[in-house]
């Protein structure tokens, strides 16, 4: 194992010679960038621009960073395996040691032109994607963890994509909360929409904004590096590249301070209902919430509805970026309208004074995708087992309908479970033409999940793998985020302590059967190597804290999840190591060995023995 030691000078973890991945400390390394980023937020705060600096340098040059940059590029990023033009991708553990010991070491870097490649899009267009190097991520996330502190900071609190401890539940509580009630004024919608915002950004404004960020020029240099199609280079004179892992934190700056402009204002108000005294409330007649380049702006009046779009227009033009036409619209909230999925309106009911009711509900373009990806799926598996179709459905089903669980989703979620038994009634009668449909029926369905009386599961019939239905999930009211509250602030460790146990508790409860969320619910829903969020429970791995072979039991008190690569670190230390087994049995009951029976028997004759004497 590799010597590590503290640096008296906060630079986190050094190392005195190559990385060794399975040996690193990932808990001492993700501690020490989360006190670093809370220095960085607390100085901003305090308008202390000097400690600011010098504490954004020295993120920059910590090992901790880039230890925990290049787990997140290499490991748990969903590009992890598409390679930019240096063809690199799908790291193994010692390429990861080598990339942190380069990246340790290396005094000037010249990016490296972006691979352009082509996603479909849902109006039938393509939408153009960036992909940088493996370095150049790995340089942007060592990047992004010194400059996103400061911005979270600044950012507004009505801003919600791709921001840490936000999301478009987020967004969309915000939404509810300004247009339900008796009082509410705000009938008028701008639902606005950016005309291809990444593509399009001007880079000097946006450089300006940035300011002295010790890294601006390495930044401007990616803005500026180009990129490849088809065997030809071209040249990179706005936008930053979808694809690279800090662009949604440059195109969040970009977009910073259209709030203010449009004249919105916070005030405290005094509430000695709640447990702070009060909350942070806009008393102006306009609201604006933005999840990412997607956006709207609630007003009193279609008129006050086009003047903010023109001032929207005119302050997006100095950004180099304008609104798209086709898609930005302005309608009434009795009409309704659709935004990140959802369909916002109010409906007439006979239950209200104002006869009048508002409900958030997936909207039919929601509705449609979500079809269109099951009937696609079962298309490509015309023959193939129940296994590999529950395989493909169930990730589908699952992240669509936690999804909308805080919505008005009950009746949707049936409809879309009838429409899935038709369409594996269907998928059957493909594969037995011969067969009656209640034999295709008896074959395919039944009690399939164990604890649930319900006789129309598909399923193996091994009661292990059977296919999730829309309506098992619990609609759930989603708790938004407070004003401008950021795991990066010091003062409130608490809060999204409690914050994140809860959600992670939630995301255990829809992935997990009762006994398998017993186990994740006792570590905490933690790893308990890397001390991260476990995240996706159908790529986590259960290990026995005592192997099989030296007589540990297929029991709760003997079983803990781990993460892939933790795993792997495990196994590849040796497992039976002390300091690997203090650390998985830290604070949990020691489980008892299985004993074979001439084992029983020499402990019966041993106890007699010490009692005759």
């Amino acid at each position: 194992m590799e010597k590590i030691e503290s640096n008296p000078k906060g630079n986190g973890i050094v190392t005195k010679q190559a990385t060794d991945w399975h040996a690193t400390e990932w808990k001492r390394a993700y501690r020490m960038v989360r006190k670093l980023r809370r220095r960085i937020f607390r100085a901003t705060r305090e308008g202390n621009w000097k400690k600011v600096n010098k504490l954004q340098k020295l993120m920059l040059r910590s090992y901790s960073n880039i230890l925990t940059s290049v787990k997140q590029v290499t490991q748990i990023n969903s590009g992890k395996k598409t390679s930019g033009i240096d063809k690199q991708a799908k790291l193994n553990p010692k390429q990861r040691g080598e990339m942190v010991d380069a990246l340790t070491d290396y005094k000037t870097w010249k990016p490296i032109p972006t691979k352009r490649i082509y996603i479909p899009k849902s109006n039938g267009k393509q939408r153009p994607l960036g992909i940088p190097s493996m370095t150049d991520r790995c340089l942007q996330g060592i990047v992004k963890n010194a400059l996103e502190p400061t911005w979270e900071a600044l950012f507004e609190s009505t801003s919600y994509g791709f921001r840490p401890g936000r999301s478009a539940h987020d967004a969309r509580q915000k939404i509810f909360a300004n247009i339900k009630g008796e009082k509410n004024k705000k009938w008028w919608v701008l639902d606005a929409d950016i005309s291809g915002c990444f593509d399009n950004i001007a880079h000097q404004p946006l450089l300006e904004t940035i300011g002295k960020f010790p890294a601006v020029k390495l930044i401007k240099e990616w803005l500026k590096a180009g990129y490849i199609n088809k065997g030809v280079f071209y040249d990179t004179e706005v936008g930053t590249p979808q694809g690279g892992v800090i662009s949604p934190l440059l195109a969040n700056i970009a977009l910073h301070g259209l709030e203010e402009e449009l004249g919105i204002k916070y005030t405290w108000i005094k509430d000695s209902r709640r447990e702070d005294g009060g909350y942070w409330g806009n008393k102006t007649n306009r609201a604006y919430i933005r999840f990412a380049d997607d956006f709207v702006i609630l007003t009193e009046t279609e008129e006050d509805a086009a003047n903010a779009k023109e001032i929207t227009k005119k302050w997006l033009a100095k950004k180099g970026l304008m609104l798209s036409e086709e898609k930005t619209k302005i309608s009434h909230l009795t009409t309704g309208f659709d935004f990140l999925g959802w369909n916002f309106r109010k409906f007439k009911t006979t239950r209200k004074k104002t006869g009048l009711i508002t409900y958030i509900k997936p909207s039919k373009k929601s509705i449609k995708k979500v079809k269109g990806k099951i009937r696609e799926e079962l298309s490509k598996l015309k023959s193939g087992k129940q296994s590999e179709v529950i395989g493909k459905l169930n990730p589908i089903i699952r992240g669509w309908s936690k999804y909308h669980d805080g919505a008005v989703s009950k009746e949707i979620f049936n409809n879309l479970d009838h429409y899935t038994y038709w369409k594996l009634e269907r998928w059957g009668k493909r594969k037995h033409p011969r067969k009656s449909k209640k034999w295709i029926q008896r074959k395919y369905f039944g009690k399939n999940c164990p604890g649930r009386d319900d006789k129309w599961v598909f399923g193996d019939g091994s009661e292990t793998r059977y296919l999730t239905k829309f309506a098992w999930t619990t609609i759930e009211r989603h708790t938004q985020v407070l004003f401008k509250n950021s795991p990066d602030d010091p003062g409130l460790i608490e809060y999204w302590e409690k914050r994140k146990e809860k959600q992670r508790a939630k995301t255990a409860k829809s992935r997990l059967s009762c006994g398998k969320d017993k186990i994740a619910n006792r570590q905490g829903y933690k790893c308990p190597v890397c001390n991260q969020n476990l995240g996706n429970y159908d790529q986590v791995h259960i290990h026995h804290i005592i192997p099989k072979h030296l007589g540990g039991l297929d029991k709760y008190n003997n079983l803990i999840y781990l993460h892939e690569d933790c795993h792997h670190s495990i196994h590849a230390l040796g497992a039976t190591k002390p300091e690997i087994l203090q650390k998985l049995e830290d604070g949990k009951r020691k489980p008892s060995l299985n004993r074979n029976k001439s084992q029983k028997v020499q402990s019966r004759k041993s106890r007699k023995k010490r009692l005759k004497e």
